[in-house]
């Protein structure tokens, strides 16, 4: 690749070759994934790279590998990734003459559920999980690499790990964060028994087991069944679908039965394990490469973009169909280009200035504790919910006037549409299309206030100074609007039945060059794609109702960026 210099192969196989190199300008190390030249003409090897590279660029966690950019041209295809010191979850399961310590399993589910967490806060599931594509670094932290096969909530299809496949990925149904957590957790097992929780031989006999099979808690410590059970459940509805909860479940009873220290202890025992590598990349998608069915496939994110202009974020069902407004865009769904569309991004490394840089993650999630008001349905549960969720990346954190600042924005959001809810909360589902009248209504909720703008490339970011805003809380008024570019891609609104509803998700990117200290003053500031970030409208059937009657929650905080002297 033009501009670096190849230090090291780091590992080959069929799909391609991972090679060490350093960046020339700024001297930084980084992994290069090419994919082998002999594919370059086969679609589906592309949209698999495209597709990963596509997933990584949704999601910014220190537990997920981090990419600076996929550049193809008619000569090549490759990958830019963060080098990582350390080695495959495989290869220190393989090295040990037994299973791990408890506290280091704790550690590595943490850090998985963690990285699965980020990952699906920008609607992107793994679903191809298990030690080969889970690294661990020297000082005990792991990381997530390989989304070669991820997809987005609701999708379906045959792919994945045959030893780590929740029941759904067998029986082809869609796909969620339970998906993700069941392969956790069969890893979980494996680290702290030394197996895997079903041993069939062949596929149909894993199959089998992780169809119908009890979840095996034989071997597992006593304080620990209750995790293991849950995350094995069969049905996902059965499973915690919040991997952030997951995690704080597991700390409570890992310092309840461990100690307080435990992952302390856990990450010591760990970085020992994995202690002695040189440097090690995501080689997973090289050199093993997942299980795939007869007949599956593999696609790539879809890339679309979006038309209009706000500073709401909008969603709501009417007239017997979804209906979603974009951060920064209109009322309504744009077109979306096809699964695999060509992504052609420029290689982008960290900046060289010391004070310029880092990043900086916040996340805002708006539910309601009294859904059936909002949908016309008195017996809905309150897990139910129809929901939105805001993960917002600044990148970089700490700038000076002039610094080229972006603004990434990952949305998902879950409206029920077609349901009928019955005494005791069971749910019968009729459909996206469905003109019964006892079924939910249309409703509308928004964060943010409408723009006036029509530029369909101009959005407006929200700062707010700190103090007197405060950083564990949600800002109201008091905004400094500055106008930036913005771009919507990876636009996805599918209706799932099994969920009985639509699963939305799209990015939203918005850069500015930072103004001069005239406009924003030197300091912390509280940084929001929306003016406010809290609900602006909620309404049942054109009608506006108040946040208090259905018990409107608007939760998370506001990542912080810091302008420079």
């Amino acid at each position: 690749m033009p501009g670096t210099e190849e230090l090291a192969e780091l590992g080959s196989g069929a799909q391609g070759r991972v090679v060490l190199a350093r960046h020339e300008a700024t001297g930084n190390v980084v992994a290069i994934k090419y994919l082998n030249e002999g594919l370059l003409g086969d679609p589906r090897a592309l949209d698999r790279m495209r597709g990963e590279a596509a997933a990584l660029s949704r999601i910014s966690s220190p537990h997920v590998v981090r990419l600076y950019g996929l550049a193809e041209s008619a000569h090549g295809a490759a990958m830019v990734m963060e080098a990582i010191p350390g080695q495959s979850l495989r290869t220190v399961l393989d090295a040990q003459s037994g299973p791990l310590p408890a506290e280091a399993a704790l550690t590595i589910l943490k850090g998985s559920l963690l990285g699965l967490a980020a990952a699906h806060a920008a609607g992107v599931i793994h679903r191809d999980y298990k030690p080969g594509n889970i690294l661990v670094l020297r000082d005990g932290l792991s990381k997530l690499v390989d989304f070669g096969v991820a997809g987005l909530t609701g999708q379906t299809g045959w792919l994945g790990t045959a030893g780590y496949m929740a029941p759904e990925q067998w029986s082809g149904e869609p796909i969620s964060p339970a998906t993700d957590l069941y392969a956790a957790t069969c890893v979980f097992v494996e680290c702290l028994t030394g197996s895997r929780p079903y041993d069939g031989r062949t596929v149909e006999s894993l199959r089998i087991q992780h169809m119908t099979s009890p979840v095996p808690l034989q071997m597992i410590p006593e304080p620990l069944r209750p995790i293991v059970a849950q995350g094995l459940a069969k049905s996902p509805a059965q499973r915690l679908w919040d991997a952030e909860r997951f995690a704080q479940q597991l700390e409570s009873i890992a310092a309840l039965h461990f100690g307080s220290d435990w992952e302390r202890h856990g990450r010591e025992k760990l970085g020992i394990a994995a202690a002695g590598i040189a440097i090690a990349a995501p080689l997973a998608a090289l050199v093993g490469g997942a299980f795939v069915a007869p007949g599956a496939t593999v696609t790539g994110a879809a890339v679309g973009q979006a038309a209009g202009t706000q500073t709401v974020v909008h969603a709501g069902t009417a007239g017997g169909k979804g209906a979603l407004a974009k951060i920064g865009g209109a009322k309504g769904v744009a077109a979306m280009g096809t699964a695999g569309a060509a992504i052609t991004a420029s290689v982008m490394f960290l900046p060289s200035d010391p004070g310029v840089g880092g990043e900086a993650q916040g996340s805002l999630r708006v539910h309601f504790t009294r859904p059936g008001v909002l949908t016309g349905q008195p017996y809905m549960p309150a897990a139910d919910s129809p929901y939105m969720r805001l993960s917002i990346q600044v990148s970089p954190a700490r700038v000076k006037p002039g610094t080229r600042m972006r603004v990434t924005t990952f949305f998902s959001a879950r409206t029920p549409q077609g349901g009928k809810y019955l005494p005791g909360g069971d749910l019968q589902c009729f459909g996206e299309d469905s003109d019964r009248r006892d079924v939910i209504g249309s409703y509308n909720f928004s964060i943010g206030e409408q723009s006036k703008n029509s530029n369909p490339r101009q959005a407006v970011l929200g700062l707010y100074k700190t103090p007197p805003a405060q950083k564990d809380k949600i800002p109201g008024t008091g905004a400094i609007r500055l106008t930036t570019s913005r771009r919507v891609s990876a636009e996805k609104q599918p209706y799932v039945q099994a969920e009985c509803g639509y699963l939305s998700t799209w990015t939203d990117v918005r850069e500015i060059v930072v103004p001069s200290h005239d406009t924003v003053r030197p300091g912390s500031y509280l940084v929001s794609p929306t003016i406010p970030p809290q609900l602006t409208v909620i309404t049942r059937r054109g009608t506006a109702i108040s946040p208090a009657s259905v018990g409107a929650v608007v939760e998370g905080s506001l990542p912080v960026m810091t302008v420079l002297e």
